[in-house]
């Protein structure tokens, strides 16, 4: 028997039994895992209040050879985001991005830039006041997180030949998440969508997190099309619907 420990995040909780708790967290030393934590409804000890997401923990933790599920013993919370817990538009936007991450990772993967990258979401999400800024905050982490997993769409040119960009090009994007398509590598029958020039202006921004003209976060239609380019990417490496998308929705978000 192993006895370990990392810094982790709750990314899902089932109950198991009367009293023990299923808990699914992403820790920053072993990726994701799964683990049981006996008697976490009646041992606040041991649990507190840290069963549950939006709290980076420090996780006590035991493994066995030949079993699936890790020991929970002890958690203690490090870090809270109050700014999160009284806004219901932040805590949308969080679970979102909680629920992508569960479905991004796979048990056993090296998860470490996944886990700063949610860390420091939760973070500029907590203290951001307006939520334009948090949809920038939002843009920034799904495409870091494509990126971080090898599937984030192509902003700088041609994803086929590297053609790059220029001022005044007509830029056509691929409908199956890969980026903007030159002319002369878009196949015949192909699917594309032309991309309006703010929309690549705002894709970049969101990437690279440069400030963005007021009235180019105001543009609907190039904040639509930037949202689709990545929600193409997205579908690539998801294999379900995110029921937290639902709320995001109604917050004009998705």
């Amino acid at each position: 028997m192993k006895h370990l420990q990392t810094r982790a995040f709750v990314l899902r909780t089932v109950d198991y039994g009367e009293r023990d708790t299923i808990v699914t967290l992403l820790g920053r030393d072993c990726g994701r895992f799964s683990a049981i934590a006996r008697s976490a409804k009646t041992s606040r000890r041991r649990f507190g209040g840290g069963l549950q997401p939006l709290r980076c923990l420090q996780a006590s933790y035991t493994t066995r050879p030949q079993r699936e599920l890790a020991t929970l013993t002890e958690v203690k919370v490090v870090v809270d985001y109050p700014g999160i817990e009284t806004d219901l538009e932040k805590i949308a936007l969080a679970c979102y991005a909680t629920e992508l991450v569960r479905e991004v990772c796979r048990e056993g993967d090296e998860a470490s830039a996944t886990f700063d990258l949610l860390e420091d979401f939760y973070g500029h999400l907590s203290r951001e006041s307006a939520l334009a800024q948090a949809e920038v905050t939002l843009r920034h982490f799904e495409l870091r997180l494509l990126e971080i997993h090898g599937a984030a769409p192509s902003l700088a040119g041609c994803a086929r030949c590297g053609l790059s960009t220029q001022a005044g090009d007509k830029y056509m994007c691929s409908r199956v998440g890969d980026g903007l398509i030159c002319s002369g590598c878009r196949h015949q029958g192909e699917a594309v969508g032309v991309l309006e020039p703010n929309a690549l202006y705002l894709l970049r921004g969101y990437l690279t997190l440069e400030p963005l003209a007021a009235a180019l976060l105001a543009d609907a239609s190039a904040r639509m099309q930037a949202r689709r380019v990545i929600e193409a990417s997205l579908a690539q490496i998801i294999e379900r619907e995110l029921r937290s998308r639902a709320m995001l929705t109604t917050l004009g978000l998705a």
